[in-house]
């Protein structure tokens, strides 16, 4: 079966699409295919879809940006084949108290397994899908054709606050940025700089957590132990391992409760419930 035979089952659907468009999907098709050794026609109409609709995803030859592609058409297919269920409530936004009710999730650890179909209510697709070499990423929001909002994660770290940080910080952009941003907007925690877009996610991620005023005065910030972590995660009902995680962050000291931030494995949690 030549290219043309393959792919003239989604030309059908691309009347909204624009000339060029199309050429830089064809394009971007033939050397991802060469990269690939293979020609998936499935792959041309992730090109033309929503998701990987950015120019980031058009431009042809770059080994990086075809990995980071690939990655983002399986989260989408995966993110389809959920809405497919009928299972996902339409999505309607994400107000402060649906962040907050998603975040006191966190207080029990057994939640983390059943938290995608807890998401499913918000009108909010969760896939987990481990990055590929090449990649340095820890979450991506899009938006599927429907307008259903997906967060893909990828795991890169195995530890609960880094889970929970990275979720709230992609429902975050969700919450806040739905309308700004069109194409896939992916994060690396660690690499986030200045960007007032991402400092807002931020923001809004951590007082979900913690407010502005409980943080100031918890009393761990200051004596960096484990009695007063345990005390203050009890009085400002958080988990010890996400407020260790807040204390290593902010003072640059990343030994610090080594022991608390690494006694679960979220992914091992995630692979038991699959």
């Amino acid at each position: 079966m030549d290219d043309k035979t393959e792919l003239e089952d989604f030309f059908v659907s691309t009347s909204d699409c624009t000339p060029e468009s199309l050429l830089g999907a064809l394009q971007a098709y033939s050397a991802i295919s060469k990269k690939i050794g293979s020609n998936d026609p499935l792959i041309f109409k992730d090109l033309l879809s929503v998701a990987a609709g950015s120019a980031l995803f058009r431009r042809s030859g770059v080994d990086k940006e075809t990995e980071i592609f690939l990655w983002l058409s399986q989260v989408q297919r995966y993110a389809e084949i959920v809405v497919s269920t009928g299972k996902v409530q339409q999505f309607n936004g994400l107000a402060w108290e649906s962040l907050k009710e998603i975040s006191r999730s966190s207080l029990n650890i057994e939640n983390i397994k059943t938290i995608s179909s807890m998401l499913w209510q918000y009108g909010v697709v969760l896939i987990y899908l481990p990055q590929t070499a090449g990649m340095k990423t820890d979450g991506v929001f899009f938006k599927l054709p429907c307008g259903t909002p997906v967060v893909g994660m990828t795991l890169r770290y195995d530890r609960y606050d880094y889970f929970w940080f990275t979720l709230m910080h992609e429902l975050a952009h969700i919450s806040i940025h739905y309308d700004q941003l069109d194409d896939p907007h992916f994060d690396c925690l660690e690499d986030l700089g200045e960007d007032i877009i991402e400092l807002e996610a931020n923001q809004l991620a951590r007082e979900t957590f913690i407010s502005r005023s409980d943080w100031r005065s918890a009393s761990v910030r200051r004596h960096r132990n484990e009695q007063d972590l345990f005390k203050d995660a009890e009085k400002l009902s958080i988990h010890p391992a996400i407020l260790a995680g807040f204390v290593r962050h902010d003072l640059g000291n990343y030994s610090l409760f080594n022991t608390i931030i690494h006694e679960i494995s979220v992914k091992r949690m995630i692979s038991t419930d699959a």
